[in-house]
């Protein structure tokens, strides 16, 4: 049987994806992330200079998607650099949830594990601990198995559906408090439902600590 050998441009194609690699290794945490690189354009000329002449492949800008790489390569007029863009296939170990999450329910890290899931790199910044969720909600639903983004954390739950919390009401000097009970979860700051059997009426509060909250208006 004869025996197999790669072409120029696709040996020097393969010594330019291994030290691109070993360069992105560099910039993405071993624990965190795990990739494969893909060519997405290298120039023809560049190809052709063999593998042996490929000194050095360093990322040039932002690790993304699509990533630019500059080549140090040798020739007979000397070194010389060329840039390339490679496609890095990512995957991320980040949180999932492991059930249905209702968007600003609260939840805890027994909700969620670590996974292995395919991610766009300079996009969304996905949650890598699961501390980071203790005491949290998340402003959107996710499915089983959807990773949670950082920017859909909301800041600890303060009130919950069902809890009983007292309604300030201020009115010039007056200020009024009412025995109510909430309709949703929420944080400090937070616009929330609430319902007061005493006037049997629906209203919009915001949270201003464990337990109470603002009148905003009457529904």
């Amino acid at each position: 049987m004869g025996s197999f050998s790669f072409t120029t441009e696709e040996a020097t194609k393969s010594r330019i994806l291994e030290l691109a690699g070993s360069d992105l290794e560099q910039h993405l945490n071993a624990d965190e992330y795990q990739f494969d690189l893909v060519a997405r354009w290298i120039p023809g000329s560049l190809l052709l200079v063999g593998p042996e002449n490929i000194h050095s492949v360093k990322v040039s800008g932002n690790v993304e998607q699509y990533t630019r790489f500059v080549v140090t390569y040798q020739t007979r007029a000397g070194r010389q650099s060329a840039e390339i863009q490679l496609k890095v296939e990512a995957e991320q170990f980040v949180a999932v949830a492991l059930n249905r999450i209702k968007s600003n329910e609260a939840i805890s890290i027994s909700d969620f594990e670590l996974r292995w899931v395919p991610v766009k790199l300079g996009r969304d910044r996905f949650v890598s601990s699961l501390s980071e969720l203790q005491n949290k909600s998340i402003r959107r639903s996710l499915l089983p198995g959807q990773p949670v983004r950082a920017h859909e954390i909301s800041s600890p739950i303060l009130v919950i559906p069902g809890q009983q919390i007292t309604m300030i009401y201020k009115a010039g000097a007056i200020e009024l408090g009412l025995d109510c009970e909430s309709r949703q979860s929420g944080s400090a700051d937070e616009d929330i439902q609430i319902y007061c059997q005493e006037t049997r009426k629906k209203y919009t509060a915001k949270i201003l600590g464990t337990g109470a909250v603002q009148w905003l208006r009457t529904h």
